[in-house]
């Protein structure tokens, strides 16, 4: 068994996931597997460009509705192959990843209705409330009274979770979301090659054990556990035991030095633990940086959580406010001013102000 510590795992996920900006061009970053988040909008672009300065999104990859429901950014020819993989394996896991779906008789094949009424009524551009309407029309028994909406719709995980089964993708215009059914594209009927998804996501988010998988896939670890690969190594991080495809040993035993400044955006890849004291060691600074709602992003310093970060546009200039976890050296704030022009890039403004501030 490998025995490593806490900041060798960051380490190793730093490098893993090209925050050390090995990757020459977007296309080869090796999250895109897996998906880069982009809730809040536009923060792909962001976690993109922490990773590959000054790229812009390539038009080629789309946005889809995948891992846990969330819209992520995709290379398309990875998408059936994953739509597979995260197509439910059984009642009790449809129940897992969305609750709600007790209340139904036969969760599953409820699942596989939704997808097939999503893509059927998503041939045609639409809108999601207009989808979610049709839709609930063809499900009435996975739908609910909305006291938001004043309406009735499909229960809002299941509407979410289909869409990637569905071949469903989505378009931002002018801060309206469009959505459209890919072309070419079969319907998964079962789930197939799960345990090489489970590998993918060790591989990427460092070694781990069943919940920690299930909880990045948003399933339970009950459901999870009869698709956990064979012959993984194991590995104890801090005296915890966990587990990593075999061939990522020797980078865990090893890994570069991490180096640099990032700023990066809620919800980043390297964000996604389900552990967040391995990476943030204080719950009183974790409760800053991971809330219920509206989290800011993170400073990441050598790898280090050291403050967090929030931004908006005044007219041309992004305006960046830093939060600093302890003193931050003129080297560091020189780093942080130009990934702040970075950020400005991103955000389509002119140049960046940032200010400190520290706790």
């Amino acid at each position: 068994m490998i025995d490593v510590d806490r900041e060798r795992v960051q380490a190793y996920r730093y490098a893993a996931q090209q925050l050390d900006r090995s990757a020459a061009h977007v296309g080869d970053l090796a999250v895109l597997s897996l998906g880069v988040p982009d809730s809040p909008a536009g923060s792909a672009a962001q976690s993109v460009r922490a990773r590959v300065p000054g790229a812009e999104v390539p038009a080629d990859l789309v946005l889809a509705w995948s891992v846990r429901g969330s819209p992520h950014l995709h290379r398309p020819a990875d998408l059936p192959a994953l739509a597979r993989q995260l197509y439910p394996t059984s009642d009790a896991d449809v129940v897992a990843r969305m609750p709600v779906m007790r209340a139904v008789d036969a969760p599953l094949r409820v699942f596989a209705r939704t997808v097939a009424a999503m893509r059927e009524h998503a041939r045609e551009t639409t809108d999601r409330g207009t989808l979610s309407a049709a839709v609930t029309a063809e499900v009435p028994e996975a739908s609910a009274w909305c006291q938001a909406c004043g309406a009735t719709h499909v229960f809002y995980s299941l509407y979410l979770q289909s869409g990637l089964a569905a071949g469903v993708r989505l378009v931002r215009r002018s801060g309206r979301l469009q959505i459209t059914a890919t072309g070419d594209w079969t319907i998964p009927q079962r789930t197939e090659d799960l345990p090489a998804l489970v590998e993918q996501v060790l591989r990427l988010q460092g070694p781990g054990s069943v919940a920690d998988v299930a909880a990045f896939l948003g399933t339970s670890a009950a459901a999870l556990r009869p698709s956990w690969p064979e012959g993984l190594a194991e590995v104890s991080v801090d005296g915890r035991r966990a587990f990593l495809p075999p061939e990522a040993t020797a980078a865990l035993e090893s890994p570069p030095p991490a180096r640099g400044v990032r700023l990066l955006p809620p919800g980043d890849p390297f964000l996604r633990v389900r552990d967040r004291a391995q990476l943030l060691p204080d719950p009183g600074l974790r409760a800053l940086l991971w809330r219920a709602t509206a989290s800011p992003g993170a400073l990441l310093v050598d790898g280090a959580v050291r403050g967090t970060w929030r931004a908006r546009k005044a007219g041309r200039e992004l305006q960046v406010a830093v939060t600093a976890f302890g003193e931050l050296t003129a080297g560091v704030r020189a780093e942080v001013e130009i990934e702040s022009q970075q950020l400005a890039a991103t955000r389509g403004a002119a140049s960046a102000a940032v200010v400190y501030d520290s706790i």
